[in-house]
């Protein structure tokens, strides 16, 4: 659309009011090309009242999230399929899926309309609609994508990654085969094609903000914090107010941050071993083996935790026992009374950092948010597992994972510390990029509020 006539051509459109799928698709496409068609479209939404106008702008402004709340309860064929779009766009197909085929048969019907319908009905489950929308397209890289994505729904994913794979042939700009085939590869373990085609997917207009924050997830994944911060930026650009690009580019901000010593890491490693060593390996006086036997103390990690007062506070612990318990830890390199600040982690400063530059960015939440208002979780006072709180329903986002470790605990839908100890090292171990160093970090957090992992 020429810049010289896209204000005129962008207030004809928003007065004529009167679309379908493929013109409402061009002036999207226009809004994102077009500086002067974008500011025209921003100019008439600051006088809009409500209603399937305004929504309209809304969606073209890529805002679909407010579009709906405008859009109400209009039953007009532009308002409905306007609802079907923003909808699919903010991750709600069942919905998607209702509009569209409320309006087969009308003249609502195009290229695009039966494009977003097999989409929606795919994403949705109703294999069958999205089989009969890709049959009535016309043969191209839209019909050979509609017929990948309805056996994608299938369970047919090898026939429908050929379908992809022969979309892209034909339109090495078809921006949606590219995204679902790189999310097969990428739920697959094939990293190196998946980054490619989520970049490739990136560069065309408009810009595909799903495929930015699954590369950014990748990129993640491979230590390329840099890469990913860029791809959530991108993404906060747009959508000043996407909670999940706003919470992963604060991850990423934190571990360009974080100081990480792979020396460090080892000697925790290793001291962490040590401190689950039973007590009845050592060689101790029948009198001290009883003693710490009835105060419940089983592993060194349980002993280092007593202070000196505390043991000899015991009937018939004295100070002969003491002596042989202190000489014992000497040997492992520990002590009685080892502080909690002994365990702490060495980067917790600079995360602290990282957030103070993520609050300079977007603001502190005020201290009576919660999640319905800002998307994030309100803050708490109250102490990891205290006694105000019962361990096991403390949210996992309390333990302060790292990333690779807080991504397991989101595949495995793992959402509070008693969830977490029904599973065992091995199915830990098992997740995606889910390693020793990150099993580790687990074990600490729970031994640090008397818990443990669920044994084999």
């Amino acid at each position: 659309m020429p810049s010289s006539t896209s204000a005129l051509d962008a207030s004809h459109f928003l007065d004529a009011m009167s679309f379908n799928a493929d013109s409402l698709r061009d002036a999207k496409a226009a809004v994102h090309d077009s500086s002067e068609y974008r500011s025209a479209v921003e100019d008439a939404l600051r006088d809009a009242p409500d209603g399937l106008r305004r929504a309209t702008m809304l969606y073209l402004l890529s805002r679909p999230e407010e579009a709906i709340e405008c859009i109400g309860d209009e039953q007009t064929t532009q308002g409905v399929l306007l609802r079907g779009l923003a909808a699919l766009e903010t991750g709600d197909p069942s919905t998607a899926a209702a509009s569209f085929i409320g309006l087969v048969g009308t003249d609502m019907e195009g290229t695009h309309f039966l494009t977003n319908l097999a989409t929606a009905a795919a994403l949705s489950g109703d294999t069958a609609m999205a089989q009969k929308a890709a049959a009535k397209l016309p043969d191209g890289a839209d019909a050979l994508y509609s017929e990948g994505i309805a056996l994608e729904s299938d369970g047919e994913y090898d026939e429908a990654r050929q379908k992809y794979e022969e979309a892209i042939e034909k339109d090495p700009t078809h921006a949606r085969a590219m995204f679902r085939l790189a999310h097969r590869l990428d739920t697959q373990g094939q990293d190196d094609r998946a980054m490619e085609l989520y970049g490739r997917c990136i560069q065309l207009n408009p810009t595909h903000a799903n495929a930015l924050q699954n590369l950014a997830l990748l990129y993640e994944d491979h230590d390329r914090f840099a890469e990913a911060e860029t791809c959530y930026r991108r993404v906060l650009d747009a959508d000043p107010s996407n909670v999940r690009a706003r919470i992963g580019l604060k991850d990423v901000v934190a571990s360009q941050n974080m100081y990480y010593d792979e020396d460090h890491e080892r000697r925790e490693d290793r001291r962490a071993q040590v401190l689950r060593t039973p007590i009845t390996e050592f060689e101790l006086s029948v009198r001290s083996r009883n003693c710490l036997a009835k105060m419940n103390i089983a592993t060194l990690g349980d002993l280092v935790r007593k202070s000196e007062p505390e043991l000899l506070a015991y009937k018939n612990f004295g100070e002969t026992s003491l002596q042989e318990i202190k000489d014992i830890l000497a040997q492992k390199g520990l002590r009685l009374g080892m502080s909690q600040q002994d365990d702490a982690p060495l980067y917790a400063a600079p995360r602290q950092q990282a957030e103070a530059q993520l609050n300079a960015l977007f603001g502190a939440p005020a201290p009576e948010t919660n999640l319905a208002t800002t998307g994030m979780p309100p803050p708490t006072s109250a102490p990891l597992g205290g006694a105000s709180t019962d361990p096991l329903e403390v949210p996992i986002e309390q333990l302060d994972l790292s990333i690779r470790a807080r991504r397991c605990m989101d595949n495995l839908e793992i959402r509070t510390v008693g969830d977490l100890i029904q599973h065992s090292e091995a199915a830990l171990l098992a997740s995606k990029n889910f390693g020793q160093t990150s099993l580790n970090e687990v074990r600490r957090k729970l031994e640090g509020m008397g818990l443990a992992l669920k044994r084999k």
